[in-house]
């Protein structure tokens, strides 16, 4: 068979940066090649950047389906080529890009579940990679933060969390895994040194997981901070506070529901009033630029959009991250 006859996925030398049928092919993420997330395998083929779904809601006490959001995700890069003309950078040639799978969940068991997950991020650290963790509803930061944690060597963690809701609630209904937790577990990491909580909003808010961000620390910007302060300074005081001398992996998280439903209506818990897409763009291509050692996008529920459009925002500032840490100089723009 011709070699430019058929298209699986990857690009193959020689092949042209744009393809001539987008909606084509195995949809890995962007079409990248397949390698799953055993250290040895990434190690051998060079991988900077790792896909990596873990498609778990068990815990979710709102709308239901993010456990389809890696497909829906991987699906929503069908229209998008791995360069990134915003970065003047290829992708697959500057991170050597894979998809990793999905974490093998185990429906009902978020212990054992979130087990898995962490060997299989702790492998994609120790090969030298950053994992980008698309879940899943929003306890799938528990296990990546767990990871990190457990990769540093010489210094601490830290966590910054995108979210119209806090999340630190220390368990719901007697379950410390629940998607209302993933603040209160990162807190009680060991070596868990700084965390930033960014763009809460709405009645969605419980007293007690606001006595727990002032009880320990952490520091808040609600969406009418960062309206009134604007996202540059915003940011800036973000990394001083995130990007300490004892701080040695960071975790950035985006929980979709942080932006305006109008934006991202397929999303477990939806609100209004909140972020634009072009702000988080802003946003976590400066904390990119930083420096993190891990990316988790969670609830994305495409049962509640058929547009597509939450997965699509997902992918954007996946490669937006991506192409940042590719090319923390580059333009921006195309």
């Amino acid at each position: 068979m011709a070699h430019d006859s058929y298209l699986t996925y990857g690009k193959r030398e020689g092949q042209s940066d744009f393809p001539t049928h987008l909606i084509s092919g195995i949809p890995s993420f962007l079409k990248a090649n397949i390698v799953p997330p055993v250290e040895e395998k990434l190690r051998e083929h060079g991988v900077k950047a790792a896909v990596l779904g873990l498609p778990w809601e068990h815990t979710n006490t709102c709308r239901p389906g993010t456990s389809m959001g890696p497909r829906a995700i991987r699906c929503a890069t069908d229209h998008y080529i791995s360069h990134h003309g915003e970065f003047q950078v290829d992708l697959f040639d500057a991170l050597n890009l894979v998809d990793s799978g999905d974490v093998q969940i185990i429906p009902g068991n978020a212990r054992k579940t979130f087990d898995r997950a962490e060997e299989c991020i702790i492998n994609i650290v120790n090969a030298g990679a950053i994992p980008f963790v698309f879940g899943g509803d929003d306890s799938c930061p528990i296990p990546v933060t767990a990871a990190l944690s457990k990769t540093c060597s010489k210094g601490g963690l830290a966590y910054i969390h995108f979210d119209s809701h806090m999340d630190t609630a220390m368990d719901v209904g007697g379950e410390t895994l629940n998607h209302a937790c993933p603040v209160s577990r990162t807190v009680e990491l060991p070596n868990c040194k700084n965390v930033a909580l960014l763009g809460m909003n709405g009645a969605l808010n419980p007293p007690e997981e606001r006595e727990f961000v002032d009880r320990h620390g952490i520091l808040m910007f609600t969406i009418w901070d960062i309206e009134e302060q604007g996202v540059d300074k915003v940011a800036a005081q973000v990394i001083d506070h995130i990007w300490t001398d004892d701080v040695e992996k960071v975790v950035l998280h985006t929980d979709l529901d942080c932006m305006d439903q109008a934006f991202v209506p397929g999303i477990t818990t939806p609100e209004t009033g909140g972020m634009t897409p072009r702000e988080m763009i802003k946003f976590v291509r400066a904390f990119a630029r930083r420096g993190i050692d891990a990316y988790v996008i969670t609830e994305c529920s495409p049962v509640y959009d058929p547009a597509n459009n939450a997965a699509r925002v997902a992918v954007r500032l996946a490669m937006d991250v991506m192409g940042t840490i590719a090319n923390p100089e580059g333009k921006g723009r195309v």
